[in-house]
Order: C-alpha cells, then structure tokens, then sequence
C-alpha cells in the first residue's frame, strides 16, 4: 500500500470513528489521528470506482476528511459531506467469507471522492449519524457559559482569541467570579488558583452539555477549567478531544495538556492543525504548553 500519512504529518492514514457508548454525541469520535486505522490504497484485490469517482489519498479523521487530490492536503468538515459509502470485496476462506478490500467513498456537491484500503473499515455509525456530525460541527461558537451569546462558528474565522478573552473576564472580574463562585481574592491575586466545588460542578456540567443553549460552551468552559487549575475536570475535557468540532477538540486538547493530562490521553493540539485557523493553532498549541500572550491572561 501507498499510505499518505508522510505529506499530513501524521502516523497513518485512517479512520478513527466509532461508539464509545457515551451519550454526549461528541463522544461517538474516540479515537486520535495518530492510532487510527489505515484507509490507504490498497493496490491489490482492487475493484473498480464508479464513473465519475476520482480516487484520492485520504483521512477520515474524527474533524472531518483529510484528501490529497494533488500535491497539497485540502480538509474536508463534516458540514461539506454529503454521504459517506462503502463497496467491499469478498474472497472464501476455509469456507468462511471474508472482506479483503474496502472502497470508501465520500460526496460532496461537487464532487465523489475515494479512497481503499485492504480489509474492512467500520463506519456504519458515521454513515447512519453524518447529519447529527454536521450538525454539532456547524455550531457556533459562545462567549459565556449559558450559551446565549454566540460568535463565528469557528470555520470561517478565529474564534480563539475571543474566547481566551472572555474566559479571562470570567476568572479575572468580580462579576466573573461570582458567576464561576471563585474566591473572593480574584484570579489575578491567586499564584495557584483552586476551584471550589460550586465553580466544578458549573463547569462540568456545561462540559457534559447538561447546560445547552443556542451556541456551544463547551469551548469557553474548557478554557476556563484550564485558567482556574480545575483539574478534577481532565476526565471531562479528555472526553471532548475527539469532539467532531475542531475547535471544541483543540480547547479541550489544550485545556487538558495545560492541567496535566498526559499527550496519550489528550492527544496533541497538532492533530487538529488542519481544520483550524492558524491563529487558533498558534494560540492553543501555546497555552497547552504553559504559555500565552500577556494580553489573554494578565490583567
């Protein structure tokens, strides 16, 4: 096989979509772009594309698909994809039938695109919950914790500025810390602030979603967990880092690394590298590291 995973920077072409059982839908998405399974192109036991099928390098990765129809990667987010197929190949094995070949093929409105790898590939629950996919990835992006005050969808500018500010306001104000239930001393004062159970329980639930609005918070709260040291929340946040949001995944990648999480839990920021603004990468990749711009965290 070809595999394309050199040009992406990544370990593997593949695909990294299955159930985890858990009920936020975000949760359907487990699996990181660096252990997922090959979909490369399988030279052998090949089966012939439709007309009109352009066979092409390609990732589906929890964010969307990664394709390399030339000589640059273009993504592809979940609200671009119409339908996701699959043609397999059978062969008899000791009188049991066996897949040997999978060709995936994804639409959009302009285009089918595909790819093949050798043996199966289970995305029965990506083709049947697409829809509901698109759906979570296309929400935009809140500016406080009640999901009432939305900004860009995070697909078509940076976002991560505006919510690294807001999240500030939150741990650095007296209005802000009323509402996170913060010590009275104020984030600014605190060299190693510590969450009291009311700011947690807050916190948790806008990241378990048990607090929806229009626009989606979990960004915003993830950030705010990282700000105020909130680390009974990691188990939370390492949740949400394969979160078919790309920005919702890299807050929380970001967020958790900030707290601790070891990079085989949470995975690295460079795994959404392709589906974000470059400021948002520059930003989160930084503050994962312990760093930031004074102007995002200092008073």
């Amino acid at each position: 096989m070809a595999v394309a995973g050199g040009t992406l920077g990544i370990a593997a072409v593949g695909v990294g979509l299955w159930s985890s059982g858990h009920e936020p839908l975000s949760l359907a998405l487990t699996l990181g772009v660096s252990a997922a399974l090959t979909v490369a192109f399988a030279r052998s036991e090949r089966m012939p594309a439709r007309r009109g099928v352009r066979e092409v390098p390609m990732a589906i990765v929890p964010w969307g698909v990664v394709v390399t129809p030339d000589t640059e990667p273009r993504v592809l987010r979940w609200a671009a994809i119409r339908k996701v197929g699959v043609d397999v190949t059978h062969t008899l094995r000791g009188g049991t039938p066996a897949v040997t070949a999978s060709l995936v093929t994804v639409h959009t409105d302009r285009e089918v695109l595909a790819g093949r790898t050798a043996g199966s590939v289970d995305l029965e629950r990506l083709m049947v919950d697409l829809e509901s996919y698109a759906e979570e990835a296309s929400r935009p992006v809140a500016l406080d914790l009640e999901g009432i005050e939305p900004a860009s969808d995070g697909a078509t500018e940076a976002v991560a500025g505006l919510l690294m500010r807001a999240a500030r306001e939150l741990c650095t104000t007296s209005r802000g810390a009323c509402r996170l239930s913060l010590p009275s001393a104020g984030y600014r004062t605190v060299a190693a602030p510590v969450a009291a159970p009311e700011t947690l329980a807050l916190l948790r639930a806008v990241l378990r979603e048990q607090v929806v609005g229009a626009a989606d918070a979990r960004r915003l709260a993830a950030i705010v967990a990282g700000m105020v040291g909130a680390r009974e929340l990691v188990t939370d946040l390492v949740r949400l880092v394969n979160s078919p949001h790309p920005v919702v995944a890299a807050a929380a990648k970001a967020a958790a690394l900030r707290l601790g999480a070891p990079q085989s839990r949470a995975g690295a920021v460079e795994e959404v590298e392709a589906f974000l603004f470059a400021e948002d990468f520059e930003i989160f990749q930084t503050w994962a590291a312990g760093g930031g711009p004074p102007s995002y965290f200092a008073g």
